[in-house]
C-alpha cells in the first residue's frame, strides 16, 4: 500500500497544487480502492475492464494502445458507451477518414496530458484557482468535486476514479464526452454554408508538426508518430478571429448558400473595375471581372463574427451596439435594429459550441453603408503630400499647413486639427488645386468641399475677409481613358446656396459676360455641397496595389477670379474691372475675392443610388 502511495504522488506530481490541496475524501477514496495499482501502463487497464471493450476496440484502432503504453504521464477519462453513430463491428473496414473523425472526436475528447487526480479539484465558482482540462484535441472540459467525494467530468459523473497506472491516472466515466464542436469544425460539418465556407477554407493550412507530436517506432527506416500534432493557420482566423480555438468565445452569423450568392451579387456592384485591368502576378493575374468577384466575396465576409467578449453587454442585452471582430480602424458598428436584424432568418442556432454560438442565415440583412461603402475624406493640409503621379498637386499656389489650437472653440469642428493653406505664386495667379482620391467604389456620392475664412482660423487676421470664387471639375476613369464630368453642368446647379449667377460689366455698364461659379460664405467654416448626387462608374479600391494602375479620380477647383494686370493705375474707362466692379480713389480695383484658400478637407459621402437607377 505505501508503495501504491508513493507511485500516486509521482503520477500526480505534474499537477501543481493537486496534492497539497488533496482533502480527507481524497485520503479515504484511495485507502479504500483495493483497485488501485501501479503496476499496469494506461492501455493495460482499459484492455482489461470489461466495461471498456468498446473503447479499447477503438484505442487499438486508432493506434492509440500504443500511445498509452508508454512511457508518458496521460489521464484518461475511458467511456463506458460510445456515441449512437460509431459502429464498433466494422472498425477494420472503416476508411482513414472515418478513423481520424474517431480519433479526434471520440479518442483524443477523452484523453489528456499529465495526470490530473479527482482530489482537490476546485468548484468553477473559485475564479482564481479553477482551471478546465485541456484536451488531446484541445477541448477543454470541466472537472470538478465536492465535499462528500463525488466528481463530474464535461457533465458526466465518474464510476471509479484515480486508479493509478504507471503511466498516468484512469478514471471511468458513466457514460462518454459528446465532443463539442467549435464554430469552424461545425461550419465543416454544416451542408447549408457550403459556398461561404469553401471561400473562407481556400486560406486554411494545416500542417504537420513533428516537434511537437510523439515519436513511434522505426518502420521501413522512415520514423513514425503515435500522436500526430497538426498546426492550422488561416488568415480568416487573424481577421475574423480565432474561432478555430477554445480560448475565445464569438458568435458567428453564417450565410447559407442562398444568402451567400444575394450578398456577393450585391457587393459585386460597388468593385466594378474598368474593363481590360490585370492584377499583378503577386494577385494571380485576375481579370477585371474577377478582381470584383474576388474582392466582393472578400468584403462578403468581413462582418460575420463577433466577439462575445468584446461585445458582452450587447448579448446580455444592456445595450444595442455591436461591435464586428474585423480588426479595420474603427471596427464596424452596427446598432440598434441593424444589430438585431443580422440573425433575421435565422435557419438554425448552434449555441452550445465549444467557443461560442453558430447562427446559420437565410437572409441578407448587410448595410453596405455599415460594412464597406465608407466616406473618403482627402485633408486639406495633406494635399501635397499626395504622390505628383499625374500632373501637379497644385498649381500656381504654395502650400503649407495651418495647425488649430486646441483651445480653439472651432478645433473640434476641423478635421485632425488642421488645415490647409494655399496662396498664389504671384499676386493674381488663379491656383487650380487638384484633390486626389483613393479607394473611391463604383456607386454614388456627394461630393464637398470645407472652407475657412482667414479670422475664423485666426481672429486677429481681419485684414481681407473675402469669399473665395471657384469652379469644381471631377475626373474620372470611363473605361477607355480618363473621361471628365464638369460639376457645372449638374442638374439643378443654379439651386445650390454656394452657386452665383456673376455678371461681369464694361464701364458704360453693358454685360460682358455672365459667369457661374461656387462662392464661399465668409462668416462661417463653410461646407459647399459641388454635386449632391454624382456617379463614379469605376472602383478604384487598392487599385495601384493591385495593378500597378494610377488612379484617375481627381477632383479640381479652379479659381475663376478675372484678375486684369495691365494699367492697373489707369483711369477707370481704359479697363473694366474683372475682380470687383469698385475702384478705390486712386482707381485700382477693390478686390472683391481672394484667390488663396484655407481648406479644411474634401468630402466624398457615400449616398444610395436614386431611384430608378
Amino acid at each position: 500500500m505505501k508503495r501504491i502511495y508513493i507511485n500516486t504522488i509521482l503520477a500526480c506530481s505534474f499537477v501543481a497544487c493537486a496534492l497539497t490541496a488533496c482533502t480527507d475524501v481524497w485520503d479515504e477514496h484511495y485507502q479504500t480502492d483495493s483497485t488501485l495499482s501501479g503496476d499496469d501502463n494506461l492501455w493495460e487497464l482499459i484492455s482489461s475492464n470489461p466495461e471498456l471493450t468498446e473503447f479499447a476496440a477503438l484505442l487499438e484502432a486508432t493506434g492509440y494502445d500504443t500511445l498509452l503504453s508508454m512511457n508518458r504521464s496521460y489521464t484518461v477519462w475511458a467511456p463506458t458507451q460510445m456515441p449512437e453513430e460509431v459502429n464498433i463491428a466494422s472498425l477494420e473496414s472503416a476508411s482513414d477518414s472515418l478513423l481520424g473523425v474517431y480519433r479526434k472526436e471520440i479518442v483524443e475528447n477523452h484523453i489528456a496530458n499529465f495526470s490530473h487526480v479527482a482530489g482537490g479539484i476546485r468548484d468553477k465558482e473559485d475564479k482564481k484557482n479553477y482551471k478546465k482540462i485541456e484536451m488531446l484535441n484541445k477541448k477543454s472540459y470541466d472537472f470538478v468535486g465536492s465535499t462528500n467525494g463525488s466528481y463530474l467530468f464535461a457533465g458526466n459523473g465518474l464510476r471509479s476514479s484515480n486508479v493509478v497506472a504507471k503511466n498516468g491516472v484512469l478514471h471511468v466515466l458513466d457514460g462518454y464526452t459528446t465532443f463539442a464542436s467549435n464554430i469552424w469544425e461545425q461550419l465543416a460539418k454544416e451542408k447549408r454554408v457550403n459556398k461561404l465556407f469553401a471561400f473562407l477554407n481556400k486560406d486554411y493550412k494545416r500542417e504537420f508538426n513533428p516537434a511537437a507530436s510523439t515519436p513511434g517506432p522505426i518502420v521501413d527506416g522512415k520514423p513514425t508518430y503515435l500522436d500526430s500534432v497538426f498546426t492550422e493557420d488561416c488568415r480568416w482566423f487573424r481577421e475574423l478571429g480565432q474561432i478555430n480555438k477554445e480560448d475565445s468565445s464569438y458568435t458567428m452569423y453564417a450565410l447559407t448558400d442562398k444568402a451567400w450568392d444575394e450578398l456577393v451579387e450585391k457587393t459585386k456592384a460597388y468593385y466594378v473595375y474598368q474593363p481590360g485591368l490585370k492584377t499583378l502576378s503577386e494577385y494571380g493575374n485576375l481579370s477585371s471581372e474577377a478582381l470584383t468577384d474576388s474582392l466582393a466575396k472578400e468584403f462578403s465576409c468581413r462582418n460575420l463574427v463577433f466577439s462575445n467578449t468584446v461585445n458582452k453587454r450587447y448579448f446580455e442585452g444592456a445595450t444595442d451596439t455591436l461591435k464586428s471582430n474585423y480588426p479595420s480602424y474603427p471596427r464596424q458598428l452596427f446598432i440598434g435594429n441593424e444589430a438585431d436584424s443580422l440573425r433575421h432568418g435565422t435557419v438554425y442556432e448552434y449555441e452550445s459550441l465549444s467557443n461560442g454560438s453558430l447562427f446559420i442565415v437565410d437572409e441578407v440583412n448587410y448595410n453596405p453603408f455599415t460594412c464597406w461603402f465608407d466616406t473618403l475624406r482627402v485633408e486639406g493640409e495633406k494635399l501635397w503630400y499626395q504622390t505628383s503621379e499625374a500632373v501637379e498637386v497644385a498649381l500656381k499656389a504654395n502650400a503649407s499647413s495651418k495647425g488649430i489650437d486646441k483651445d480653439s472653440i472651432i478645433y473640434d469642428q476641423i478635421s485632425r486639427g488642421a488645415v490647409g493653406v494655399f496662396t498664389p505664386k504671384e499676386l493674381h495667379d488663379l491656383p487650380v488645386l487638384s484633390f486626389y482620391v483613393d479607394d473611391v467604389l463604383s456607386s454614388y456620392y456627394r461630393v464637398s468641399v470645407v472652407i475657412l475664412p482667414p479670422h475664423i482660423i485666426n481672429s486677429a487676421d481681419t485684414a481681407f475677409i473675402k469669399p473665395n470664387k471657384f469652379d469644381a471639375r471631377l475626373y474620372f476613369a470611363d473605361g477607355t481613358n480618363s473621361g471628365s464630368l464638369a460639376l457645372r453642368g449638374l442638374e439643378n446647379r443654379k439651386a445650390h446656396p454656394s452657386v452665383q449667377e456673376i455678371e461681369y460689366k464694361k464701364p458704360n455698364g453693358d454685360v460682358e459676360s455672365v459667369d457661374i461659379a461656387f462662392v464661399s460664405d465668409v462668416n462661417k467654416i463653410d461646407t459647399i455641397v459641388l454635386a449632391d448626387c454624382i456617379r463614379i462608374p469605376y472602383s478604384e479600391y487598392r487599385l495601384k496595389s493591385f495593378t500597378g494602375n494610377v488612379r484617375k479620380t481627381r477632383l479640381e477647383l479652379t479659381t475663376t477670379i478675372k484678375a486684369s494686370t495691365s494699367n492697373l493705375a489707369g483711369p477707370p474707362a481704359l479697363k473694366y474691372d474683372n475682380i470687383g466692379n469698385k475702384f478705390d480713389a486712386n482707381g485700382l480695383p477693390k478686390w472683391k475675392y481672394d484667390n488663396s484658400y484655407r481648406i479644411d478637407q474634401v468630402i466624398f459621402e457615400p449616398i444610395e443610388a436614386p431611384q430608378g437607377e
